[in-house]
């Protein structure tokens, strides 16, 4: 088995004795560890070697405090020798190519209770530069903070998909700041969480950004409930397993631009009958959209909002037990992060095909 690492960065080499480790994953479990360093040229090398054809393997390395992944490759011995290309790139603590892909929102009443409310919400974090942004040194914590977040007045419970504030996440004034390094490329990195609010009739919900956002998807799951703002463009229903739910779309948005809706009562919100529109604009709307939605619905709710392939759910089914090992100290925080990473870009690899199957 053998790979190449390249450095994504214009002028820039891949530094010698680079360490590389190899993971092979099969079903939930990783099954081996292998460890090596690349040669003069950039390439590695992992002799004697034999890949199953239900084994996943994965490159891994780290590279000035970020550690990058090769793409995960199923392919059998018997097809031929595997080959794991692997980028990394130079650093940066300019956010200037920073760039929030799609936010999703969901807002739901919490339980049956008329006065509470639980909001999920996903981030798709890009980079559009060719080095990795990695933010700037937090006063308080001596870590690199990237992003600063901020949440609706009111907020409580807040919970993130994974390790949460103190660990990647640091408490700020009426938010959070991540620590996660942004590479290069297309949702390189994602933040999903949730929390809660009290809710009265007309309440009004603000965020502001402190990056740019290309597009916002805010959906609505059960009847009764409807949105109002400047800026929202209602996108009709789409059809979900937790009923039918209403969409909006709002955006783009200018970094430190705020997005502010109210929420109204509306009886005839949300039909009871399952329908989904056929708009081109609502279609748009649709699994390319709401990709990473559904793992976040799922991980924050265990019931996934939009419709979602059957050969992706082993894969959500995986995190989601992944989450609750990693809960429960039954497995290694290192080991988690691995795989959990491995686990999303397999999930995000079928959405993209199965979305792009759907394009006309």
């Amino acid at each position: 088995m053998t790979g190449q690492v390249t450095n994504g960065t214009t002028g820039a080499a891949v530094p010698a004795d680079l360490p590389i480790t190899l993971h092979v994953l099969s079903g939930m479990e990783e099954t081996g560890t292998y460890t090596t360093t690349v040669a003069a040229d950039g390439s590695f090398r992992f002799d004697g070697l034999v890949v199953g054809q239900e084994q996943a393997v994965v490159a891994e390395t780290t590279y000035q405090d970020a550690t990058y992944f090769s793409e995960p490759d199923w392919l059998a011995a018997a097809e031929g020798e595997l080959s794991l290309p692997l980028v990394i790139y130079e650093t940066t603590a300019d956010p200037a190519d920073i760039l929030v892909t799609q936010l999703h929102i969901f807002i739901r009443r919490l339980g049956d209770s008329p006065h509470r409310l639980e909001c999920g919400e996903v981030y798709l974090l890009s980079n559009t530069g060719e080095r990795t942004y990695v933010g700037a040194p937090d006063a308080a914590s001596g870590r690199r903070a990237t992003l600063d977040f901020t949440l609706p007045e009111g907020a409580e419970n807040l919970r993130f998909d994974g390790p949460g504030l103190g660990e990647r996440f640091l408490e700020r004034p009426g938010g959070f700041a991540d620590t996660m390094p942004i590479p290069p490329g297309v949702a390189t990195v994602s933040v999903l969480l949730s929390y809660e609010l009290p809710y009265r009739p007309g309440l009004q919900l603000e965020w502001t950004f402190a990056a740019p956002i290309a597009s916002v998807v805010i959906v609505l799951p059960g009847p009764g409930l409807a949105l109002d703002g400047a800026g929202l463009t209602s996108a009709g229903t789409i059809d979900t397993q937790m009923g039918t739910a209403l969409s909006y779309t709002a955006g783009p948005l200018a970094a430190g631009q705020t997005l502010a809706i109210a929420l109204v009562e509306d009886a005839s919100a949300a039909p009871a009958a399952a329908a989904v529109s056929s708009r081109p604009q609502d279609v748009a709307l649709g699994l390319a959209a709401l990709a990473a939605a559904v793992l976040a619905a799922y991980r924050l709710w265990r019931s996934p909002a939009p419709p979602m392939p059957a050969q992706v759910r082993p894969i959500v089914d995986a995190i989601a037990a992944l989450d609750d090992d990693f809960e429960a100290g039954r497995i290694a925080e290192e080991t988690y992060h691995r795989e959990r990473a491995v686990r999303l870009q397999q999930a995000q690899a079928l959405l993209e095909e199965n979305a792009g199957d759907r394009d006309p």
